[in-house]
């Protein structure tokens, strides 16, 4: 970023650690010595920089070279807080497992994606005989514009006017619907796309879980290896 070779900068930095040493001021907050292995496996110095390390090496750097630097370290730590920032993905959990406001979900585009079935048109979805709102679908109408919800959440919430998704015991009642629905056919492998899913959640709520307890939580974990499948799941409630 600052075009300079690496032992010179790291030439530079000694310097400057000597300079601030000389002025009783802590080197650390500005630069922490390291070491990397290169392509040859060895054991090579290099220096971790902090912001202020980094706005310390900008304002040695002058005329163009200097403002070009200072344009590309800010960006750089913008994007640095935006990966803070933001949800991610949790070990082990497929691309679409999302978790919104404390819980895991999927939306319903992706499990339309997933399934190949619009489950929108699908007279059995969302009924209140088969479906329990807030325990097995919600839905989110928007408070703040796209960009303002992928930096709270991590992903965007598309076009539509409602953002629809099913919760894990939701997921569990519409892969039972449409499969003892003659009528539907899913993508195949998407089932087990799912139920994968599903035990993935379990495996980190039992990670993530203290043990159980009269007052925790229930945590749901999804058995596939029953011998009626794909027709039944076997939920067990801890």
């Amino acid at each position: 970023m600052i075009k300079k070779e690496h032992k010179m900068l790291l030439r530079d930095i000694r310097r400057y650690e000597t300079q601030l040493d000389g002025c009783k001021i802590a080197p650390g907050d500005f630069f922490q010595e390291s070491n990397y292995k290169d392509a040859n496996n060895q054991t090579r110095p290099c220096y971790r920089i902090t912001k202020k390390g980094c706005e310390f090496i900008a304002h040695k750097l002058t005329g163009t070279k200097g403002t070009e630097f200072t344009a590309r370290y800010i960006n750089r730590f913008h994007e640095m807080q935006d990966i803070i920032s933001n949800p991610v993905p949790e070990p082990d959990l497929p691309w679409f497992i999302r978790k919104f406001q404390g819980r895991y979900i999927i939306l319903e585009r992706d499990f339309i994606q997933i399934t190949g079935i619009n489950i929108k048109n699908h007279k059995s979805f969302y009924k209140e005989e088969f479906f329990t709102h807030s325990i097995d679908f919600d839905g989110y109408g928007w408070m703040e514009n796209n960009q303002d919800f992928r930096e709270k959440y991590g992903f965007d919430y598309g076009d539509d006017a409602c953002m629809m998704y099913l919760y894990p015991s939701g997921v569990i009642k519409a892969l039972n619907i449409l499969m003892n629905d003659p009528k539907n056919h899913m993508i195949p492998g998407a089932y087990k796309i799912l139920t994968d899913g599903l035990n993935s959640i379990r495996k980190i709520c039992e990670i993530n879980s203290p043990a159980p307890t009269a007052t925790n939580t229930p945590t749901l974990m999804i058995d596939t290896n029953s011998k009626n499948l794909p027709i039944n799941l076997n939920i067990i409630l801890k």
